[in-house]
């Protein structure tokens, strides 16, 4: 018999979505417009574009798989199910490299960033601090976390909105020439890059049992997150190259290089603006994740796979305690040892490789349980996933390219843990259970 989880149903579809668009849109788009801009001219908007469109693939089979396992632990029990114990394990104990890792990574980015604006607040301090509030309005309850969220969102992309409002009267088109400017090798090349920026639509999955909505209803949150977050990106991409001469901004060696061009379209108040903005899209990022990775470790720890204790589900206000204070340790840490950073610089390469599980699963569940009851099934069977695959992989690539060596080597050095404790623990604790 099914363990009953005791989640409660406390969020909406509104609070669902602001949850992945907020855990997609964190301030890379104002810290890396140079990076953008350099590698693919103007025409990277078309790069974002593309991305979008492979990202949907990937979307439309999470939002099968979701719509038919609507429970807690989203990749891991879908892979699970699909390919065995084993992969259902390596998918999950990958995903919390992912997951714990947003938590000192956040911490860290948004204490230096903090500590920028004003020099008398402590980074260390200011990091832990903002760990502490977000595991405290996530141990009240997912109701609670999803208005939090809801409102960081609505100033995250208020703010984005007023800048590309501002900037569209004062666009010069020559400031877009040559729109090619790094040829289509620079395009294609940040296509897999551009997907990154995608990421956190599996949020989805995790808080599935928690949404008080039809699961069908649901599933299609994805691809309108999808669609919603690339039109933002696009935008801010045409503000940033028609604003100024795009080569002078690809140029730039400023800490937050869209700020020149905020400043034309806003004044130099428009600063603030953006700021207050990039914090926002810091903050709805940790929460969400904050929110997933406490329920895949619940998960996991349901099934015996990680210490049970992870398991435990508050019965006042039915959110997984041990997990989210775990989550919440690891953001203090991340404050006090900025070291950590290396775990947040994986996170990419680890979600990758499990989008990568949830196709495959998709294919073989679809050989493997013809009969299984799908809510929602999607159209271009079995293209969509074949695509699927093919943008995953040369994505996970790059992203392996972009690690540091000491990232690299925690990276395969979590993989290598995970399968070992399987294989010494896990496997020896199911041949007994048997």
């Amino acid at each position: 018999m099914e363990e009953k989880s005791n989640l409660v149903k406390g969020l909406t579809l509104a609070t669902m979505f602001t949850l992945i668009t907020g855990a997609m849109v964190g301030m890379a788009w104002a810290v890396l417009a140079n990076v953008m801009l350099d590698r693919a001219g103007p025409a990277v908007g078309l790069s974002i574009i593309i991305a979008a469109v492979l990202s949907m693939f990937i979307g439309f089979c999470y939002a099968e798989l979701c719509s038919a396992m609507p429970k807690a632990g989203g990749e891991y029990i879908y892979v699970k199910r699909g390919l065995g114990k084993f992969t259902g394990f390596f998918a999950g104990w990958v995903l919390i490299l992912a997951y714990a890792s947003m938590m000192p990574g956040e911490c860290i980015i948004l204490g230096k960033l903090i500590h920028g604006i004003n020099p008398a607040l402590s980074p260390t301090l200011t990091g832990a601090l903002i760990a502490v509030f977000f595991t405290v309005i996530n141990l009240l309850g997912v109701r609670i976390s999803g208005r939090v969220q809801f409102l960081f969102a609505i100033l995250l992309f208020a703010g984005i909105l007023t800048y590309v409002v501002a900037a569209l009267p004062k666009l010069q088109l020559a400031n877009f020439q040559p729109v090619f400017g790094r040829g289509m090798g620079g395009v294609l090349l940040m296509v897999p890059l551009s997907m990154l920026a995608f990421m956190g639509f599996d949020v989805l999955p995790q808080a599935a049992e928690e949404v008080d909505a039809p699961i069908r209803k649901l599933v299609f949150l994805i691809p309108a997150s999808i669609v919603f977050v690339a039109f933002f990106y696009f935008a801010i991409t045409v503000a940033n190259a028609g604003l100024v001469p795009w080569e002078n901004l690809a140029r730039s060696t400023e800490n937050i290089p869209i700020l020149e061009p905020v400043k034309i379209a806003l004044g130099e108040k428009g600063a603030i603006i953006i700021l207050v903005a990039g914090i926002c899209g810091l903050l709805t990022t940790m929460n969400a994740f904050m929110l997933g990775g406490s329920r895949l470790l619940m998960a996991m720890a349901k099934d015996g796979e990680i210490p049970r204790p992870l398991a435990y589900v508050n019965p006042r206000f039915g959110t997984p305690w041990v997990a989210l204070v775990f989550l919440g340790v690891m953001g203090v840490l991340g404050s006090v040892f900025t070291e950590l950073i290396v775990l947040f610089d994986t996170a990419a390469s680890a979600v990758l490789l499990c989008y990568l599980l949830v196709v495959i699963t998709v294919i073989r569940l679809r050989r493997k349980e013809p009969e299984m009851e799908r809510p929602y099934k999607m159209w271009g069977y079995p293209a969509i996933p074949v695509l699927a695959i093919i943008s995953i992989i040369p994505a996970w690539g790059i992203s392996i390219l972009l690690l540091k060596p000491w990232a690299i080597g925690v990276f395969v050095g979590w993989m290598i843990v995970g399968i070992l404790y399987f294989i010494l623990f896990r496997r020896s604790a199911s041949v007994s259970v048997q």
